[in-house]
């Protein structure tokens, strides 16, 4: 009995594990396809209880977010079906689609931030300072711009530059990864 009390303490901590590591983009799957934040809410909730219920059905061999999105996928169509509401519904195909293509976007965000991350320690300092400014303070590119002495658009235009590299160096680099896998 208590082996099973441990088996049992062990998949709850395993399922805590992964569902922590995948819930935000669980959300933002569910959310892209129910784009009012209220139904999204409901419906992440849903998941989660079942996705609870359901943890001993989980193949620790497989992918957890994706099992997790299927999930997610039935109980989103389920909420359509008996929703009461009037409103603009997608065919079930294209609603198909667009959860197929979430998914695989969801899953390409994980490898985004580390190559994000190279990318950035490519950039000069200064480029990285303005960037580190521009997103992680509290202070307007106005503000930013006054304090360095340089013109509000000149401050925009330097940003706008560096986000066309970074997301090129970033597309390069995941496409790269995708090649040697």
């Amino acid at each position: 009995m208590a082996e099973q009390d441990e088996q049992h303490d062990l998949l709850h901590e395993q399922f805590l594990v992964e569902f922590t590591g995948v819930r935000h983009s669980l959300y933002a799957y569910i959310f892209s396809l129910l784009p009012n934040r209220d139904d999204a809410e409901d419906v992440f909730q849903r998941v989660s209880i079942i996705l609870w219920k359901k943890m001993e059905q989980f193949d620790p061999e497989g992918s957890f977010f994706s099992w997790a999105c299927g999930v997610a996928f039935y109980e989103v169509k389920n909420f359509l079906r008996v929703s009461s509401r009037k409103r603009l519904q997608f065919r079930e195909d294209l609603m198909q689609q667009l959860a197929d293509e979430r998914i695989e976007s969801l899953k390409n965000r994980d490898q985004r931030l580390p190559a994000l991350q190279q990318c950035l320690q490519k950039l000069q300092q200064k480029d990285r300072d303005l960037i580190k400014q521009a997103y992680n303070s509290s202070d307007s590119i106005q503000k930013i711009a006054t304090n360095s002495g340089k013109a509000v658009q000149s401050l925009y235009n330097r940003l706008n530059l560096l986000r066309g590299q970074l997301a090129e160096c970033i597309q390069r680099k995941i496409s790269l990864a995708g090649e040697s896998s």
